[in-house]
């Protein structure tokens, strides 16, 4: 992955499910939905000053959404956005800080 690229879909790892857990609130609250679950599924990042994560997170049995977190090189995080009403195979594309799809 080169500086300021994003990298290719990878599997969620522990480390990116920690960083997710803490934004279920208000992942809920930008929606307007409630989730069944909270599960980060896949991920792509971007090194830049500090790392972009963009994250399919699975919310109930056939519904996911896309977060996309900033994290610091001093490690701390800061909600970017969220897309809501997005299916498993949908894939990760980058989109705009704080921008909502939520149809």
């Amino acid at each position: 992955m080169s500086l300021g690229g994003w990298s290719e879909t990878k599997p969620a790892n522990g480390e990116v499910r920690m960083l997710c857990e803490g934004f279920w609130n208000i992942s809920e609250s930008k929606t307007g939905q409630k989730y069944q679950e909270f599960n980060a599924i896949e991920y792509r990042s971007q090194v830049v000053a500090g790392i972009n994560y963009l994250i399919k997170v699975q919310v109930g049995k056939n519904d996911y959404v896309h977060l996309l977190i900033f994290q610091s090189p001093l490690l701390e995080t800061k909600f970017e956005g969220v897309q809501g009403d997005h299916k498993l195979e949908d894939p990760l594309v980058p989109f705009e800080p704080f921008s909502e799809k939520t149809t």
